[in-house]
């Protein structure tokens, strides 16, 4: 509290001392502003597309952003924040992809007289920094501190992740991997029932690799298409199969919680491991995330753990699973060709050996003990 006596014998008016006293408040109010708004920033290494402007000035209040616009990232992928009154409206960002090609920028080569005139070389320092600032032509929208609509990043070492919000709701995501000499960007969309994984760069040398993820009945199917030819399908199951993919290769294991099953088909010309995203190390780690949940849970899941993975130093193979129950090679219509298979029945644990579409040895075992059985035939299968 300012107190304030007017000790002076001479006589002093009512105005003189109201003016003085509004002088005073002003005073005081001033020094609590500068005091609440104790810092401002000028930034001008990046343009916002929305609203152009050399310079752009954030508020902090107590030490926090307050109004305006405030810088976040690094100088490579610079995102902005907007306040009003303490809270995060809006956020401005570029794409990575259009950044990584270049897009931003455009040739300046003779762009001397295509102005028409001479630019003095402090002018032609400034056009040529301005040009190569970072366009952010992406608005996302915050609400309660969250992006509701556009775009959240998290970045990894020789990385940057890009997941796309609509409507609250996770719909893709976008993965953009640097090396030295290299860059690929891997997107993973939801569409409708199913997850298409895709990526741009490769569509862009020649080569258009896409995977089709999507759920039928109790099991989930993956199909590879490369330039739109169908080139291999993979198979992730749940349950003691019954109904058996036709010209395949499966594999039925117990891991965690249940029995599952894993198979490929096609492939002839090309690796089983041409992936873009390791759906089968997530499906042999993850399991659960596979079994009966909407489309929506499930890409929540699946995108968080593609990026923990791919924060991981040490990426080791999956393990194997804990208990095998069979090996089978399928034909045209689904029936067995050749592999080994356990069977469970109330009162009743055997297990049936197939060669040329046909049952070769039928014995009662129980699981614990097919699995050595299990060992021996495949043992028997790589040696041959």
């Amino acid at each position: 509290m300012i107190k304030i006596e007017f000790l002076l014998r001479c006589r002093i008016s009512w105005s003189s001392k109201i003016i003085l006293l509004l002088s005073l408040c002003m005073l005081s109010f001033n020094l609590v502003k500068s005091q609440n708004m104790d810092n401002v920033i000028d930034q001008d290494s990046f343009v916002i597309v929305e609203k152009p402007q050399k310079i752009y000035k954030g508020f902090y209040k107590y030490g926090k952003p307050y109004n305006g616009y405030f810088s976040k990232g690094n100088d490579e992928f610079p995102r902005v924040d907007y306040y009003e009154n303490g809270e995060a409206k809006f956020q401005y960002s570029l794409d990575v992809y259009q950044m990584a090609l270049g897009a931003e920028t455009s040739e300046i080569e003779g762009l001397q007289e295509q102005q028409g005139e001479v630019m003095s070389e402090e002018d032609y320092e400034v056009y040529i920094r301005d040009l190569y600032k970072p366009k952010l032509n992406i608005k996302s929208v915050y609400k309660n501190g969250k992006i509701i609509d556009g775009y959240e990043y998290e970045e990894a070492p020789s990385g940057i992740f890009s997941k796309k919000i609509e409507n609250k709701k996770y719909t893709a995501l976008h993965i953009d991997i640097f090396a030295k000499h290299y860059y690929q960007r891997t997107l993973i969309i939801q569409k409708g029932d199913s997850i298409i994984i895709g990526s741009p760069t490769l569509a862009a040398a020649g080569e258009k690799l896409e995977i089709q993820l999507f759920r039928k009945n109790k099991s989930w199917k993956a199909s590879y298409t490369i330039n739109e030819k169908e080139i291999g399908v993979k198979y992730f199951m749940k349950g003691n199969v019954d109904v058996l993919p036709a010209n395949s290769t499966m594999f039925i294991y117990d891991q965690s919680d249940g029995t599952y099953g894993y198979g490929t088909s096609g492939f002839q010309e090309y690796s089983t491991k041409l992936d873009l995203v390791d759906i089968q190390k997530i499906y042999f780690e993850k399991p659960e995330i596979f079994i009966n949940k909407n489309m929506q849970s499930f890409f929540d899941e699946f995108i968080e753990i593609i990026i923990n993975e791919m924060h991981k130093e040490d990426k080791q193979r999956p393990e194997d699973p804990e208990i095998f129950r069979g090996y089978i090679l399928t034909g045209d219509n689904g029936k067995i060709i050749e592999g080994i298979r356990f069977f469970e029945k109330p009162g009743n644990t055997y297990y049936i050996e197939y060669k040329n579409s046909s049952e070769v040895k039928n014995a009662k075992v129980d699981l614990s003990g097919f699995q050595k059985v299990f060992k021996e035939f495949m043992n028997r299968k790589y040696e041959n």
